[in-house]
Order: C-alpha cells, then structure tokens, then sequence
C-alpha cells in the first residue's frame, strides 16, 4: 500500500549508509520492464511510488518535498487454478473417453497439466502487485510496506543490488543498542504475575515493553510529559494478543467488549502472558488522532490513521503525512526510552515489577 492516501501499514529501516548523489540513476538503471516483456517468471523492478505502472524514475515522479517515493514492483503471468482445472479436465474428459478408461495415468495428466499451462500463459495479463519505500534522505531511514519475511528478503535483496547495501529493519533491540545507546541485554525480563515464582527470563523485550505501555497508560491516566512536539495523551485499547511460552494455551486473543477490563485480559495476566500486539492512539489538541496496531516484536506499525491535514497540494499533502508517521516513530521512540531508562535501574525496575503485580492482582475486570 503506497504512502501517500489512506491508512499505512510499515515497518522502519536505518540506513548504514547515506544515499550516494546518482542514487535516483540507480534506482532508474533497475526500473521494471514493460509487462509485455513478462514471460512465465515472476519479474521485479522499481516503479514510482505514484502507480505500479510508472517505470520513469526521477526528481519529478518520485521527489516528494524531502521525500522520495519508490516502489518495488512485481509482475507475473498466472493462470486462474479454476481455468486451468477446467481446461485439463476437458482434455482428460476426451482421452478418456478415446481409450476408454475410467482414469488416466498420474503421468499423462501432469503432462496435460503443462500443454495447458504453456498454451495458455502467453494470453494471460500479468498480475502486479508492489512493496512501497519511502526514503528519508536528512535522517537516513527508510519506511516500507514489505512486512513479511518473504516480502523484506525480496525488498532488501532488490535495495542492495541497487545501491550496494541493505538497509536494516528496526527492532526494539536495535533501536535500544544502536540508537538509543543502552544495552538491551541488561533489561530484566521478569515475570509480573502475582500467583507464578519469580523464576527466569519471562517474554520479549518487546512484549515486555508493551505490557509495561499498558500499565504505564492505566498508571498515568493516559497523559505523557509536554515534549516540544506539544501536550499528548495516548491510550491502549483492544484487539490485544497475549503470549506465554510453556504449556497450556500460548495465546490468547482478546477482540469484543472493552478488552483491556475483560476478565479474560486479567487472567491472561495471571497466568504471565505479555502483550505482544495492541492498538495505540495517540492524541493531541483536539481532532489530532493517530491510531494503529503495534506488532511489537517485530516493530511493525499496522493500518495507521492520521489525523485530517490541511494541505491541497500533492507534496504538501505527502509531506504532512510524513511529519505525521515521523510523530508516531517519535512519540514511539520516547517511549521506549523511558522504558529502558527504568528499567535499567535495579530498584525502579524492582519497584516497577512489584507494583505491577499488584495492578493485576487489584485490577477490575468485566
């Protein structure tokens, strides 16, 4: 899904390296052949971020204020499975009934199956379909819309022909080593339930960050310290998806009602699950809403909306939405960053884990 309408669903890259002057050319150098030229293979090249048949990539179709939109388009010839069923069994219907057979051979219906397949191809369109990137040339980051693993390993194996490296995706464990400058390995991992031993490393870092966003938000009435981007409040809501290891149910998803005061909710928490998925809405004056699910272990930001913009232009609509994802990453990033500054200290973290318990013990539930 493209960047620049609707709701955005993507994940964020770092650049190790700044993007060198021709970058633009060698993004053009690999543009995506013209379908007629799509034979019986999957075909990859880049397109502009405006349409995944726009194979001109330049300052004038991808340049967006300090932005460049790009996409990594595929194209490839398919046969529908109905047709092709169909087809096949035409024939078979006739051989069948030319030798009088009941059935033909497994081999003679694969070999039909191919006859098909070649004689029907070459009258198919192509099916197009594309991974969106927008590149952020000031800060040196990368956001896409290739959230699968199949999806990044296509998209970053492309990127590193292009430019001759890979842009690294962001997990909470590199932003705190990398970025952030504190060692994500000396974040205690510990159990909050008040009824299980307080025995072993307990969930992700990540499950344990968002299991801490929960009980930060319900601790602070929603509101986070004034920062210069102004005043905002968030909270967490429903769907959630908590997560244990060991035996019994691993998962539990938690959908209708008012999930976060469910009694499901609280007795996943009893049984030490962590939240690994939850929506978050942030907002700011009024009107200014930013709502999204976070898929936390890999950092992934899912169906994304933005608050109204003002803008008519086309690049000026495209940058607001920028600034907009930017405050998201931002709010995001603090966050997380408070987190670690806690729980990097021993009596804060000890402190936190006590009064967490007993925000599940006392917690209401409905």
């Amino acid at each position: 899904m493209p960047f620049d309408q609707g709701s955005v669903t993507f994940r964020i890259c770092y650049l190790p390296e700044p993007l060198p002057e021709d970058f633009l050319q060698r993004f053009a150098a690999l543009a995506a052949p013209r379908l007629q030229q799509v034979q019986d293979e999957p075909v990859w090249g880049w397109v502009s971020g405006r349409h995944l048949l726009e194979d001109r990539i330049d300052e004038e179709t991808c340049k967006l204020g300090p932005y460049y939109h790009i996409c990594l388009r595929q194209a490839e010839r398919k046969i529908p499975a109905s047709l092709l069923n169909a087809e096949c069994r035409i024939i078979e219907l006739n051989r069948m009934a030319e030798a009088d057979l009941e059935r033909l051979p497994r081999k003679e219906k694969q070999s039909i199956k191919a006859e098909v397949r070649e004689r029907l191809l070459p009258d198919m369109p192509p099916q197009i379909s594309g991974s969106y990137i927008v590149l952020d040339k000031s800060e040196n980051y990368m956001y896409t819309s290739a959230t699968s693993p199949r999806q990044m390993d296509l998209l970053l194996g492309f990127f590193n022909k292009t430019l001759g490296f890979e842009p690294i995706p962001l997990t909470l464990e590199n932003i705190a080593d990398d970025i952030l400058g504190i060692n994500s390995h000396q974040i205690p991992l510990f159990n909050l339930s008040p009824d299980l031993p307080d025995t072993g490393d307990t969930g992700t870092l990540g499950e344990n960050f968002l299991t801490w966003l929960w009980y930060y938000q319900e601790s602070n009435h929603g509101v986070l310290p004034r920062s210069q981007m102004g005043e905002f409040s968030f909270l967490l809501d429903g769907p959630l998806v908590l997560v244990a290891e060991g035996n019994g149910a691993l998962e539990s998803n938690i959908r209708k009602g008012a999930p976060t005061i469910s009694a499901e909710a609280k007795a996943a928490l009893r049984v030490g699950k962590k939240l690994r998925r939850a929506k978050l809405i942030f907002a700011r004056n009024q009107g200014e809403e930013w709502s999204f699910t976070l898929d936390v272990n890999d950092f992934i930001v899912k169906g994304l909306k933005l608050p109204e913009g003002e803008n008519m232009d086309r690049i000026g609509i495209f940058e607001e939405r920028m600034e907009n994802i930017y405050i998201v990453r931002t709010l995001l990033f603090a966050l997380f960053q408070r987190y670690l500054k806690e729980l990097s200290d021993t009596q804060k973290a000890e402190q936190y884990r006590q009064n967490a318990k007993t925000w599940i013990a006392e917690r209401e539930a409905k």
